[in-house]
């Protein structure tokens, strides 16, 4: 029942990426097609690079799965490429050309924020001023937050909250009632605390800018931006881009199965100024030269010198040293010494992102039609090197080529780590062969040799690699990690051991003895066997989405299991979601979202979490279980024990020394049409006899982008009727 509901609360479609790292996988079956306008038009001097730029594309391309994609690069005022390749229509294996409409997703953000700093530049607002002085319904949970909270923290993620999609991609509630949401959700942070990506924030600011302007915010972005940019090829809603003449399809590549498939648009016109521009490489070429001119086209200027400072200097530090931060709409990050201003987009079955290195009057755009690809990511670096020039890319090919690669040379590396800045400790670990660098909730990245102390950081893009420092010993001193953010040394804890987790204490206790323990405290090996069915009933808060809801869960032995779940937001019911396996496949149906058969790994991790018995099967279920040592969790001393299955994904069980019973599990949710894996935990509590069962009565599942979902169970019945139909997809209302 618990392991039910850890999958309802995860599996909420609530992912949108800055970057997202993709592994490696088959080329799709299909031939590259060119559509370009690229030709004598195209400075010489280029000629070779653009050729390189060309080919590193249409490969990574392939190697992602990505149907297709529309891509522009614009130097020194003048467009030196423009080009499709792939296919708009999968299907029917029609090209993509640089006049195809993608969704450009978030990107969209940079468009809201120059609405805003174009009605400051008219004196109808200032970027300080609170946003209820134009939103009277506008409201934050925290008081404090509340009252000092300004149109400049909306438009820079600094609001304190984390990300409250749900209520967003159910498309049930009005801007207005979205924005009062937010006022429903606990901060995860104080005001101006830390970076936390936020849509809702953005979608007040446009609101401020349409309520000043006293014109609908499409209608603002699409006269004020649009019109004198002569993007006529851009629209403001999927109602608009199904008109055009030449548009795109969206897809998710699988990588389990291989398969391509299309996904129907997401109409997001609630929401609009966080994400709904669908734009063409040609039309988006013009938004280029107009960054890049400083806010001016043609000669004719849009924006202030000083609203275009303020549009794309640090407003909030992602990084703590600043190398990352965020402006108003745009990431701003540190290349090699010099400023990258760039912003991309995430959203059902399209990928964008806008970049630009404004002191070399170069910037491009690159428009995919699959969910969540790195592609962009990739390509920042490789557009960079082969157009401005690498100075130490020589060197570093040199390097690279005579290094003899020692699979087993990051063993070494293992031990514990100070971050750059602040509290806390990373560490670097080994497992089954493989050694991980771990930071935070973020997913392990396994360290892959590419030179003597060099490791990629697999699988995040080649932009990112680690780098161990040695003394005049030779001995490990530090590690840096460089990213296109800048790069960030951490230091080898010399007082610590070097052991591959946190720990209290060594084992003392063998994994079966330890096993019998959990067994027991559950309430004996015959009381489990006897329980055949379960129907849970409970009630949950998204504390941090400012959404309620209702679940009711079934399970039948051996490991069939069902949930459905009503989700509730300003007093309406805005989604219902029904996840199911029958013992053999299994699916997830969300009233906001397509249909998911679950495949992989994630139906691995379904069938193991279905398991009614799972205490009694952990020999059969797993290849392998560890104990690990002891560690603290909530105050209390917890064995924590390592599970890795033959088949699926490892996770970390803690049971209490003193009762046996699971305290927390930590783990990833991992994904079949991308390799983004989310970190999660869950706590048990408030454990009540059932039948001479021990169940958790209060469950707290907490991840990144969903925050803490706390789940307080009402009602539990056992050994009741289940019809075996009930375990099968269903459509909902």
């Amino acid at each position: 029942m618990q392991k039910r509901m850890s999958r309802v609360a995860i599996s909420l479609f609530t992912a949108f990426s800055i970057f997202a790292g993709l592994v490696p996988s088959a080329a799709l079956a299909q031939t590259a097609v060119k559509t370009s306008t690229v030709g004598a038009a195209t400075p010489a001097s280029y000629a070779a690079a653009i050729q390189k730029i060309e080919d590193r594309l249409e490969a990574k391309r392939k190697e992602y799965g990505i149907p297709g994609v529309s891509f522009v690069i614009v130097k020194d005022d003048q467009v030196i490429y423009m080009k499709g390749l792939g296919y708009k229509d999968f299907e029917k294996q029609v090209p993509v050309t640089p006049d195809t409409q993608f969704a450009i997703g978030s990107a969209t953000k940079a468009f809201t924020a120059l609405t805003v700093l174009m009605a400051q530049d008219e004196g109808k607002l200032t970027l300080d001023d609170s946003p209820k002085k134009y939103l009277s319904y506008f409201h934050m949970y925290d008081p404090e937050t509340d009252k000092n909270i300004t149109i400049r923290d909306l438009l820079s993620h600094s609001s304190g909250l984390n990300r409250t999609d749900l209520a967003m991609v159910t498309g049930k509630l009005t801007r207005a009632e979205l924005i009062e949401v937010a006022a429903q959700a606990k901060p995860t942070a104080k005001l101006r605390e830390k970076f936390q990506y936020q849509n809702l924030m953005f979608v007040a600011g446009g609101e401020i800018a349409a309520s000043v302007e006293k014109t609908p915010w499409d209608k603002l972005v699409a006269s004020r931006i649009f019109q004198p940019l002569g993007m006529t090829n851009s629209t403001l809603s999927i109602a608009q881009m199904e008109k055009a003449k030449d548009r795109s399809f969206g897809y998710n590549y699988n990588f389990d199965t291989k398969e391509t498939t299309r996904l129907p648009y997401r109409e997001i016109a609630q929401v609009a100024p966080a994400g709904s521009i669908n734009s063409s490489a040609r039309d988006m070429a013009e938004w280029l030269r107009f960054v890049l001119n400083s806010g001016s086209i043609n000669g004719k200027r849009l924006v202030s010198e000083s609203g275009f400072a303020e549009w794309t200097k640090p407003q909030m530090k992602i990084s703590p040293d600043g190398k990352f931060s965020y402006g108003l709409g745009w990431f701003l990050q540190d290349w090699k010494g010099k400023r990258v201003v760039q912003h991309g987009g995430n959203i059902d079955g399209f990928n964008s992102l806008v970049a630009m290195v404004p002191e070399e009057k170069l910037g491009f755009v690159l428009l995919t039609n699959v969910s969540a690809s790195s592609l962009g990511a990739d390509m920042m670096p490789v557009v960079w090197e082969n157009i401005i020039g690498s100075p130490d890319a020589a060197e570093t090919v040199k390097t690279v080529a005579s290094a003899p690669l020692d699979p087993s040379a990051a063993k070494e590396l293992v031990g514990s780590y100070s971050p750059p800045a602040g509290p806390g400790t990373v560490y670097i670990k080994e497992s089954n062969g493989a050694v991980t660098f771990n930071i935070g909730d973020q997913p392990p990245y396994t360290l892959v040799a590419k030179s003597k102390d060099v490791y990629a950081m697999s699988p995040l893009p080649e932009a990112y690699s680690l780098k161990a420092k040695r003394d005049d010993a030779g001995k490990i001193v530090s590690v840096v990690v460089s990213q296109p953010e800048g790069s960030f040394e951490f230091k080898l804890k010399i007082d610590a051991p070097t052991t591959n987790s946190p720990k209290v204490d060594t084992p003392t206790i063998a994994v079966d003895e330890l096993m019998q323990k959990v067994i027991d405290a559950s309430g004996g090996e015959a009381n489990l066997r006897k329980i055949t069915t379960r129907v849970a009933e409970a009630d949950i808060d998204l504390e941090n989405q400012g959404v309620k809801a209702r679940s009711i869960s079934y399970n039948k032995f051996p490991n069939k299991a069902a949930s459905e779940t009503t989700f509730i937001a300003v007093g309406k019911t805005i989604a219902t979601g029904w996840e199911y396996f029958d013992g053999t496949d299994g699916g997830e149906v969300y009233s906001f979202a397509s249909p998911e058969k679950y495949s992989g790994k994630r139906l691995d991790d379904v069938r193991i979490g279905a398991d009614m018995n799972s205490q009694l099967a952990w020999k059969t279920n797993f290849k392998s279980v560890t104990v690990k040592g002891i560690k603290k969790i909530a105050g209390e001393d917890a064995w924590a024990v390592a599970y890795e299955p033959a088949k699926g994904t490892p996770f970390t069980e803690y049971y209490s020394t003193k009762t046996f019973l699971p305290l927390r599990r930590e783990g990833v949710v991992v994904s079949s049409t991308s390799s983004i894996q989310i970190p999660y935990s869950v706590m048990y509590s408030d454990y009540r006899d059932v039948d001479g069962v021990m169940l958790p009565f209060k469950i707290v599942n907490s991840s990144v982008s969903n925050g803490n979902i706390v789940s307080i169970i009402k009602s539990i019945k056992q050994n009741v009727p289940i019809d075996d139909k009930i375990f099968a997809p269903k459509k909902l209302k």
